[in-house]
């Protein structure tokens, strides 16, 4: 139809109404012509190029991260494997590496407090924060300072472990390498996680576990999915720069002729004991950071106090409880734990008197050593397989206070090759549900609630969130227990 006059009457209304009558000018009515072919294909090649063009930018910036990352944690590693056994052949008679802790510790807060204030305590604290509150930003200066500090740390015994360090010297340098190429804001972020993934990768030596333990530790219950490639790419490859290699457990035939349901239930069991001992681990740490709080106008007496009491602990309880504890983590492993069946609550002690008093490493492994000396000692009290029940109490307590249970579900998988994996998994699974909206990493973000019948506010760091945040939701079946228990 041309242009026209076109006269549009409206009609249906009582007998005898007037039409009312609408007259249109020039009207010109086309049919929209259909997409051609060419065009869709247009658009096809568009979206696949952009998408192997953003593939290909983070492959290399990953693999970059990964490099220099990897390389970073093979020299820290190096340095701490050489400065842990310079003070093992200089102090063999009365005097131990840890009597030096008294000096070490306010050593450690020296350095930190005059050259990198952000580089306290276990490290990935302070990467997460940076990450949530400055797109990534973290002086260079984090990396040598972390370094010497967490050697000091652990070469005079202190309690603490090695991939916080590593975590934060991975993001120091990929924040350094983001400023070097000048990223936008939202592209350092994402080169900063890489970092930290690639940090805990390296140091682990399980690859995929560890690069998604970067990425997961960010928030309580959330995935960024845009980091998981480039974070995965840089996790490999500093695995692979590193060497590290993962303890792997002793594996009893026994246990694959039980009864699956068996199993279930007892994994079950286990994983609320883990997530039990998790929670007792995290609240001694915050009951610990509030009583010495009103000394923080004197943090060196603090740090020779913290000195002081280490050495009277390793005195009375052996050494076995300073340092790494790697070899009581295989000990366990392998079944035969040097270790009473208590010591995971010395270990506790230990690592927190270490970190709050003015020690610098990380919270990582002193987890693995609680989690999986737990596991051997309940599965020596119920006279089962103890390797098999410490590996899951590796990666339980791991997944209940570090709020990681995709991370330690992949562990669990890497470190047992059988079945046992899948059952290690839903083991993490049930401590990470037991420890609550609680994390030994305060910065960590509320991603979720745990339970259908809580309200929490969502994108709030954890060590914000006080008992007034949380609230019963309207309509649940927590609302409805409650109504019940009062009206008895």
């Amino acid at each position: 139809m041309g242009a026209a006059d076109v006269a549009i009457s409206v009609r249906g209304g009582p007998p005898g109404e007037k039409v009312a009558s609408v007259k249109v000018d020039a009207v010109t009515l086309r049919d929209e012509p259909e997409p051609s072919h060419l065009d869709e294909e247009s658009r096809w090649y568009t979206e696949h190029a952009a998408l192997v063009i953003s593939t290909t930018k983070w492959a290399i910036l990953g693999a970059a991260a990964g490099v220099c990352v990897g390389a970073a944690t093979r020299a820290f590693l190096w340095c701490l494997a050489a400065s842990t056994r310079w003070t093992g052949r200089l102090f063999t008679g009365a005097i131990r590496p840890y009597h030096l802790l008294p000096l070490a510790l306010p050593a450690c807060v020296f350095l930190i407090r005059r050259f990198a204030p952000s580089a306290r305590g276990h490290g990935t604290e302070a990467v997460i924060a940076a990450v949530h509150q400055r797109a990534g930003k973290i002086e260079w200066r984090v990396a040598p300072v972390k370094l010497l500090a967490t050697v000091l740390t652990l070469a005079a015994g202190g309690s603490v472990g090695k991939e916080g360090p590593c975590a934060q010297i991975g993001a120091s340098i990929t924040s350094l390498f983001a400023d070097v190429l000048r990223l936008a804001d939202e592209d350092r972020r994402r080169l900063v996680i890489c970092g930290i993934g690639a940090g805990f990768a390296a140091v682990f030596g399980t690859p995929v576990s560890g690069a998604l333990f970067g990425i997961e530790v960010l928030y309580l219950g959330k995935i960024e999915y845009a980091v998981l490639f480039p974070c995965l790419m840089a996790g490999l490859v500093a695995h692979l720069v590193c060497g590290g290699s993962a303890p792997v457990p002793h594996l009893h035939a026994d246990v694959l002729t039980w009864a699956p349901a068996s199993l279930v239930l007892l994994t079950l069991a286990f994983g609320a004991a883990f997530g039990l001992v998790a929670l007792l681990f995290i609240e001694t740490m915050r009951a610990t950071e509030g009583f010495l709080r009103r000394w923080e106008a004197h943090p060196y007496i603090v740090a020779l106090g913290g000195g002081l009491a280490l050495v009277l602990v390793y005195s009375a309880a052996g050494t076995a409880y300073a340092g790494l504890g790697t070899d009581v983590i295989e000990s366990a492993l392998a079944g035969a734990a040097p270790v009473f069946l208590l010591g995971f609550l010395v270990k506790i002690l230990t690592t927190t008197v270490t970190l709050e008093t003015g020690g610098s490493g990380g919270i990582v492994t002193p987890l693995f050593f609680v989690g999986a000396t737990t596991g051997y000692a309940l599965a020596r009290l119920a006279g089962l397989p103890t390797g098999v029940f410490a590996a899951f109490g590796l990666v339980a307590v791991l997944a209940a206070a570090a709020n990681t249970p995709i991370a330690a579900a992949v562990m669990g998988m890497e470190l047992l090759p059988t079945q046992l994996g899948v059952y290690a998994a839903l083991c993490a699974g049930t401590a990470f549900l037991m420890i609550g909206h609680r994390s030994v990493y305060a910065s960590q973000k509320l991603g979720f609630s745990k339970s259908a019948g809580l309200d929490v506010p969502l994108d709030t760091a954890v060590g914000d969130l006080d008992r007034a945040g949380l609230r019963i939701r309207r309509g649940s079946l927590t609302e409805r227990f409650h109504r019940f228990r009062r009206s008895r």
